[in-house]
Order: C-alpha cells, then sequence, then structure tokens
C-alpha cells in the first residue's frame, strides 16, 4: 500500500511566508508578493524526495468556519490569534492553483480545521493497511502517532511514540490529556496555574488519563490542589484538543498511488504566469 503524506498546509503556508521575511519573493514587475507561495512549492517538493519519495501527498487547509465548534465550547479558543499579521493568507489562492497544477489533491472543508480532516485522512488510511507521515509543526498531531503513523515536523525529524515518551514522559494517546492540564499557548488554552510538564507528567504516570485522577491521591501533591476547582474547563481544553478522525471526506480524496516528483517551485510559477 502506498504510504500517504499528509501535510498541514496553513502550518506550511505561515511558516514560508514569514521564513524569507528578510528578502522578499516578487514577480517581475513587483506587484505580486510570492514568498509564500514560492516558499510553500519549495519546501513541499524537498520533503517529498527527501523525506517521503514514496508516498501520496494530500494538503489539508483550514475553512473559512473551521474554528466555530471549539469557539462554541470555549469563547477563547484562538482568540490571541485575531490581531496576529495573516498576511500569508493572500498568498493561499496562488498555492491551491499550483498544487492543482502538480496533479496535488488538497482538501479544505469549510466547517473543520486542517489538523481534523489530517486526523480523519490519517485514521482511514490506517484502517486500509497503509502508513502515514503527517507533516507539521503543530504539536496536537503527535498524539496520532502510532507504530503506523508518525509526524514529520519541520526541521524533517520523523517523531515517533517512543521519541513523544522519551520526551515528554507521556504516551501520543495521553497528549490531550497532558496539554489541557499544561496549557497550549498558540491556542490560547491556558492549562491549570502552576501544573507545568513535570507534574502534568507525574499525574498521567503509568497511563492514567484526568478521568482517573479525581479520586487520585496524586492530587495531593503540591500544586495539584487547584485542579478540582479547574475539572469543568480541563475536561472542556481536552476535548478540544482531541482531534476529530470521523470527519465525512469527499470521495476520491486519495488515490493511493504514489505522488511523482513535483515540478520546481520556479517552474510552477512560471506555468501559471505568477512571475
Amino acid at each position: 500500500m502506498t504510504p500517504l503524506l499528509a501535510v498541514d498546509g496553513h502550518h506550511l503556508l505561515y511558516r514560508s511566508w514569514w521564513g524569507f521575511s528578510e528578502r522578499r519573493i516578487t514577480s517581475r514587475d513587483g506587484t505580486r508578493d510570492l514568498t509564500g507561495v514560492f516558499g510553500f512549492l519549495a519546501i513541499l517538493r524537498k520533503t517529498h524526495l527527501e523525506a517521503a519519495p514514496d508516498h501520496e501527498i494530500v494538503v489539508a487547509f483550514d475553512g473559512e468556519n473551521s474554528h466555530a465548534a471549539r469557539k462554541a465550547q470555549d469563547p477563547d479558543y484562538k482568540a490571541n490569534r485575531a490581531t496576529a499579521d495573516h498576511s500569508p493568507i493572500r498568498s493561499l489562492p496562488m498555492v491551491k492553483d499550483a498544487l492543482d497544477a502538480a496533479g496535488i489533491r488538497w482538501i479544505e472543508l469549510h466547517d473543520h480545521e486542517g489538523d481534523d480532516v489530517i486526523a480523519t485522512l490519517t485514521h482511514d488510511a490506517t484502517r486500509a493497511g497503509r502508513t502515514v507521515t503527517c507533516y507539521s509543526g503543530d504539536r496536537d498531531l503527535l498524539q496520532l502517532a502510532t507504530d503506523t503513523v508518525t509526524i514529520l515536523n519541520p526541521a524533517r525529524h520523523r517523531i515517533t511514540p517512543a521519541d513523544i515518551l522519551a520526551r515528554h514522559h507521556v504516551t501520543a494517546r495521553q497528549w490531550p490529556d497532558y496539554r489541557a492540564l499544561t496549557g497550549d499557548p498558540s491556542d490560547n488554552i491556558p492549562g491549570v496555574p502552576g501544573i507545568g510538564p513535570k507534574t502534568a507528567a507525574r499525574l498521567l504516570a503509568d497511563g492514567l488519563h484526568l478521568d482517573d485522577l479525581p479520586n487520585s491521591p496524586r492530587l495531593t501533591q503540591p500544586r495539584c490542589h487547584t485542579i478540582p476547582t479547574y475539572w469543568t474547563r480541563l475536561l472542556t481544553w481536552r476535548n478540544m484538543i482531541r482531534l476529530n478522525t470521523t470527519i465525512p471526506l469527499p470521495p476520491a480524496t486519495t488515490t493511493t498511488k504514489p505522488t511523482p516528483p513535483l515540478p520546481r517551485a520556479a517552474t510552477l510559477l512560471e506555468d501559471l504566469n505568477l512571475w
């Protein structure tokens, strides 16, 4: 079975846009900033060639209303991003056109985040007997790691369940519990005051989840006395961090065939008359 390379499209676009901030890449007449689309295509091509040459590529983007479901649970979800610079989004239409020209499948569902699309793609692929590489710098995807699913970060380091356990002292399945306790600043999830990574890992040692803690003597540990007062919020945060693996995907989202090597970024931009 052809392995799947599921790519976090928004993460790659933002990284590409800001990664060349000192020297912008523009069209010949200077009217279009092509930094985002050029970087996106160049990084994707290199990642495919060097880390996943035999894989099928599918790129997942956030939908326009993607945050609504989680914001309904907590209005503060990603509220910190409201004032962020979202200039990279200007490149999104060009990125999609370039992916189409290269024969790369991409998916954007109006009401769903790209992470949930990747989680569903991963779930469906592994059930069909495929191995999966998830390319992203978003650590929420660590919860997907298994013997057949690895996470490829922007440095192209392949993260396995053993790596997660060695570094964070929790399993991939415990990741939502762990992040609910410690918080996730990127998504504006504060976590419990005073609960850092070491304390959270001690609370969850031996494979425990939040549901195992209410009657546990572990809550008598120093710094843990506030956890009961945060209990309802903790469960909400965990539910928000958990990825959805059951999103209805459009038919033929994948082909199960290896993606041919991508053309160079400059060639694609030339073909699309963007230079």
